[in-house]
């Protein structure tokens, strides 16, 4: 692997490498990435100031000048080509002109924002990218970016960016994003990531459970009518494009554990603006879930944390009315699409599992799922219209 490493580093630069180290991302048949950090001292031995006795201008020998840090990387998969890292280049400009850093992608020593490759045995795409000048998240104590009620400190900042970036209204990157509904992201999948979800779920039922093929049968029928509902307005919903991961160690923070900006362009693309506050409300952020006090509940998926989340998501969209104006389509959209998003999805696949011997616990699931498919009473719409009111 060393002489494919050194090749990917000749394309990038035209010096020595001081010291690189590979580190793999992930190695899966149809998704393989590696990143290689690589540490550069610039030969300043023809520069002006060079002395004879070896030192610089500065005082210091060539070999203690400070290092210059990139970020090679590469990727054999069907969602990262050399036209999507183009298409990055602009979402970080983007971005930039909105107050969000992104580490910079660098040309090749041909010129070119992407290379092609062959690393790992694979035909694969690299880029470069500047060493980013803030903190990965896991670079920090959890006490930094976490507040007493449990609630990251980047929490606002974050969603209040999300807000900018949907007013924008980008449409200048033709791709699905990674988190893309009713439709498939990669070249190689059939559906998107909910519809998956609900055939890995009725095959663990046709398998394992086949006594509770009618309660699923009832339970697929709710999410059917619900799914044909979404499809008739989404389409028409405003989108703009988005980095779309925006937590974990893609973000970027200061040493008060503030946003600076983000990493990993690898799910960008273009997105409903509703559909992108929802999931990193959903996913991308802690909260403190209170447990149900009833002991027949199940802990993974009950009521009381059913209803705290949607209160979760209610105060996020009312927070983001400060920067961004939802349509009457939007607000008719997002029960639907709450619905869509977390009625059936790796939560309920992973209750099933841990419960599939158990009857009870397993009515206790079904039970839950049919009620929120069947939710009528829509806590989002005078949110987001701006009716509803705060009491003190």
């Amino acid at each position: 692997m060393e002489k494919e490493i050194d090749k990917v580093l000749r394309l990038f630069h035209q010096e020595g490498a001081i010291a690189h180290e590979v580190k793999e991302i992930r190695q899966e048949e149809d998704d393989s990435r590696w990143i290689v950090y690589v540490e550069l001292r610039p030969d300043r031995s023809q520069a002006d100031g060079f002395r004879p006795d070896g030192l610089q201008a500065d005082g210091l020998r060539a070999e203690d000048s400070p290092a210059e840090k990139f970020v090679i990387k590469i990727a054999a998969n069907d969602f990262t080509s050399k036209e999507r890292i183009y298409g990055w280049v602009e979402i970080i400009a983007a971005y930039r002109e909105l107050g969000c850093y992104s580490p910079a992608i660098r040309k090749s020593v041909h010129g070119n924002y992407a290379e092609t490759v062959r690393f790992g045995g694979k035909e694969c795409v690299a880029w470069e990218e500047e060493y980013a000048k803030y903190h990965l998240r896991s670079a920090l104590e959890k006490s930094v970016y976490t507040d007493r009620d449990g609630r990251y400190v980047y929490h606002d900042e974050v969603l209040a960016f999300l807000g900018k970036v949907a007013g924008k209204h980008y449409d200048f990157f033709p791709y699905h994003s990674g988190w893309t509904r009713l439709e498939p992201f990669g070249a190689k999948e059939e559906t998107d990531e909910v519809t998956e979800c609900v055939e890995t779920f009725g095959a663990m039922v046709r398998e394992r459970a086949p006594g509770f093929l009618p309660r699923w049968e009832r339970v697929l029928g709710l999410f059917e009518e619900n799914k044909r509902r979404l499809a008739e307005i989404y389409g028409k919903l405003p989108t703009s494009v988005f980095q779309s991961d925006h937590f974990g160690d893609n973000l970027l923070l200061d040493q008060e554990g503030h946003f600076k900006g983000v990493i990993d362009y690898n799910l960008a693309g273009k997105d409903t603006a509703i559909n992108v506050f929802l999931y990193t409300i959903l996913f991308g952020y802690h909260y403190n879930v209170p447990q149900s006090r009833d002991p027949e509940a199940l802990p993974e998926y009950n009521g009381t944390a059913q209803d705290f989340m949607i209160q979760s998501i209610a105060d996020a969209l009312r927070y983001l009315r400060n920067f961004y104006t939802f349509t009457e389509a939007e607000a008719k959209a997002m029960l639907p699409l709450y619905k869509y998003v977390t009625c059936i999805e790796y939560r309920q696949i992973e209750a099933f599992r841990k419960y599939q011997e158990d009857e009870g616990k397993l009515n206790l699931l079904f039970d839950r799922m049919e009620y929120e498919l069947a939710r009528e009473e829509d806590p989002f719409y005078d949110v987001m219209m701006d009716r509803d009111v705060m009491f003190n």
